[in-house]
């Protein structure tokens, strides 16, 4: 396999293999953004003095086939979850509505509810929340001890009744990681990055709500939903520095890689570790894994 169908193009593979023969070599004569780039993939590692060194050839390689395996994965569970709706548009005999008006709120509700079922990864946006359904607050507690990553951001005016409040921050330490925004926003759901729910009108929930699986649009969607995440602060802002759990899990990926040998490294389910990945790509608002260590060091971690 070539280095290109990994994603290194021949200027990153000849940067990579300078620093590889030239271990602790500065940075002066070198493109700046392939060294950025090559250090987001882990390739490189910048030393406090500048110096730069290159991962070993095994983990480099591991490094980029797994991120390759990521990206096939993803594509794999995109086009996997358009069989459903084809199924019942074979056996309905109609097409499958890309964006569907679900009227009043208990149907919205059951729709969401489906919705969530199966989902993995899911975005949020709470402008205003007026209580705490317990069926709500046990099904997230629920999905969290599953695995399920969720990602939420409340308008700062939710926090001053102290009942939502006290819901949010709770489910925010069970692993919905939650930021606080002051500027105005709407709801929003996004399940899996593939299905969304908005309301059909604002500020009136009670009309229902718009399910949304145009791609598209959903895309459009995501990128709202980042940009607002990225200015919002931490419901409950992080230490200065790492747990020692994090300084573990940062070692433990740098040297290792793999997420089965890391795990069993530190003793415990590959599941667990990956739990505490997913953690760390929240804490330091990393898109994927490969931003990780990059971030770590921004902040001096590592």
């Amino acid at each position: 396999m070539s280095w290109e169908a990994l994603g290194i193009s021949p200027r990153d593979e000849m940067v990579y293999r300078f620093f590889l023969r030239n271990p602790g070599a500065e940075t002066a004569d070198v493109d700046t953004a392939v060294v950025e780039r090559l250090v987001g993939l882990r390739l490189l590692a910048v030393g406090p003095d500048g110096g730069v060194t290159a991962a070993g050839p095994q983990a480099a390689m591991e490094r980029l086939i797994e991120r390759r395996l990521e990206a096939v994965s993803g594509e794999l569970r995109r086009v996997t979850a358009a069989l459903p709706s084809l199924l019942a548009e074979q056996t309905a005999g109609e097409p499958i509505e890309l964006v569907e008006r679900i009227e009043g709120t208990e149907r919205t509700q059951q729709r969401i509810w489906q919705a969530s079922t199966s989902a993995k990864d899911v975005l949020s946006m709470h402008p205003s929340r007026e209580r705490v359904d317990p069926r709500v607050r046990d099904r997230a507690l629920s999905e969290l001890r599953a695995g399920v990553r969720h990602r939420s951001i409340v308008h700062r005016s939710t926090l001053d009744d102290p009942e939502v409040a006290a819901y949010f921050h709770e489910i925010h330490r069970a692993g919905d990681r939650h930021r606080v925004i002051d500027e105005p926003i709407e709801p929003l759901l996004i399940f899996d990055r593939e299905t969304a729910f908005v309301p059909i009108e604002p500020g009136n929930p009670a009309a229902g709500a718009l399910m949304i699986r145009q791609p598209g649009i959903i895309a459009t969607m995501i990128g709202l939903f980042e940009q607002a995440w990225s200015r919002a602060t931490d419901l409950e802002p992080d230490a200065a520095g790492p747990s020692p759990v994090e300084k573990q899990v940062l070692d433990l990926l740098d040297r290792l890689g793999k997420d089965e040998v890391a795990a069993r490294a530190m003793g415990v389910s590959v599941r667990t570790f990956r739990g505490y990945v997913a953690d760390l790509m929240a804490r330091l608002g990393a898109a994927n894994r490969f931003q990780v260590g990059a971030r770590a060091k921004e902040r001096g971690w590592i």
